[in-house]
């Protein structure tokens, strides 16, 4: 008897965990979905340039950057900023496309190639744009300041990840 009782509480904790969970996904439109709503964080931030020109700010200090190199530095982030808002628009274009495919549709595989090769594109084309900031950024800064800008950006993990090891 007192097992049945555990294992109907069992039950009914994990059915109402579930069922919770249910129901906070299908209100959570930025889990997936419409993410217009979600993107208030560090966008919102990015958007009015104050996240922006904070890190701007805080890097001229650790690298001593002089006036001019801190304009052209404004200059050179602020044109990246157009150029990866693009890209996001375009990413979440692609993300669109795949959620409205067919399953059932005759060309289903050729959509999603096609969807395949434009994320590789696009994928290419950030490592591209972001392999050009840095040559441009490192053509405005000193030999000094390029290694004090490497000895701030140590190997380590973004947000706040674990850093995996490949040599297991």
């Amino acid at each position: 008897m007192r097992k049945q009782i555990i294992i109907g509480i069992t039950a009914a904790i994990i059915g109402a965990g579930a069922l919770t969970a249910g129901i906070a996904s299908a209100h959570d439109k930025d889990r997936c979905g419409d993410r217009e709503e979600g993107r208030q964080g560090k966008h919102a931030q990015m958007e009015d340039g104050k996240h922006a020109g904070k890190r701007l700010h805080a890097m001229a200090e650790k690298l001593g950057l002089s006036e001019e190199q801190e304009a052209q530095m404004k200059t050179l982030f602020k044109d990246r900023h157009e150029q990866m808002r693009e890209q996001r628009g375009q990413i979440k274009e692609m993300h669109a496309a795949l959620r409205n495919l067919d399953v059932n549709a005759a060309d289903y595989d050729e959509q999603v190639a096609g969807l395949v090769t434009q994320a590789q594109e696009n994928t290419a084309e950030m490592i591209q744009m972001r392999a050009q900031q840095k040559k441009d950024m490192f053509a405005i800064l000193t030999p000094e300041q390029q290694e004090k800008f490497s000895e701030m950006r140590p190997d380590k993990p973004r947000h706040g990840g674990k850093k995996h090891s490949h040599d297991d």
